[in-house]
């Protein structure tokens, strides 16, 4: 059995570094000694350009750091000085897909079931992602600003004009934790119905990690993963991937039609601290500050 690991970009005082997670211990890829290391400023974004050659190899290496306990150094982000930043920096894209939970239909007031086609797509600027324990800037206009916790996918590899399902899951890489924050207030536009550019599209809105877990360190998938949001340790959000109308495969084979898919009632308040938790891949927690 392969050793189960996840992968990460340490912020360091040197720049931003990938590192490898196996045990919850955080270990850098230059210096595990198993003969197999990566250059050390190698990046998350190095690894996915070569994805299928970078799995087995970070495998094997996975594999020797559990295999060695205590001769490999794992990094003590506290004593170092060093903290996780989002795991994927600026990708080339940043793509969401509306109305894909049953229970966020109900909410609305819609019923539980796939639209045909799939409802929409919106595509935030890479600005908006920021890293966990990092800032979330309140917009100053919204005063009904609010969460979403969200599976986020990860590509190892192009794809466009998927024909299967399982080309669309050949090129998926991994899973990390995001939250889709909104300014609910801004996003009703009163003649056009919807305006998610002022609502969803803002810096800092869309936070991201701390961890990318590959699909290999997940062997059941995600369909039955559970969901949780606290937001100042109260639980706001207690639900499951299996809620999902459309699976990962099943969007992607739709969004690769139109474009290159790439390798890459409670309002928040100024204070707030919101937690969310993806079972099997990660937690990802924010502070909600004041905008500049």
């Amino acid at each position: 059995m392969s050793t189960k690991f996840a992968l990460a970009t340490l912020r360091t005082s040197n720049g931003y570094r990938a590192a490898m997670q196996v045990a919850g211990k955080f270990y850098k890829l230059g210096n595990t000694g198993n003969g197999q290391d990566y250059p050390a400023d190698t990046t998350m974004m190095d690894l996915l350009q070569d994805w299928p050659t970078a799995m087995p190899r970070l495998s094997s290496i996975a594999s020797g750091i559990e295999h060695n306990k205590g001769t490999t150094a794992a990094v003590d982000l506290a004593a170092a000085g060093v903290s996780t930043d989002t795991p994927i920096r600026f990708p080339r894209k940043l793509i969401c897909v509306g109305a894909n939970y049953g229970g966020h239909l109900r909410e609305m007031g819609l019923p539980a079931e796939k639209m045909m086609p799939m409802p929409y797509f919106l595509r935030p600027p890479t600005t908006s992602l920021v890293g966990p324990g990092q800032t979330v800037r309140k917009p100053r206009m919204t005063k009904e600003f609010d969460w979403e916790i969200e599976v986020v996918i990860v590509l190892g590899r192009p794809l466009r004009n998927c024909e299967t399902l399982e080309e669309a899951a050949d090129a998926i890489a991994g899973y990390t934790v995001g939250l889709d924050l909104s300014c609910r207030d801004l996003q009703t536009a009163k003649d056009i119905g919807m305006d998610v550019g002022r609502g969803k599209a803002q810096d800092t809105l869309a936070p991201c990690g701390p961890v990318m877990v590959p699909k290999q360190s997940l062997p059941d998938g995600i369909g039955d993963l559970s969901l949780k949001l606290w937001v100042n340790g109260e639980q706001m959000v207690d639900g499951s991937t299996k809620d999902m109308l459309y699976s990962p495969e099943e969007q992607l084979q739709e969004l690769s039609k139109f474009m290159t898919l790439e390798r890459v009632t409670w309002w928040l308040q100024i204070g707030d601290r919101v937690t969310a938790e993806i079972e099997s891949i990660g937690v990802l927690e924010v502070v909600i500050r004041e905008d500049d």
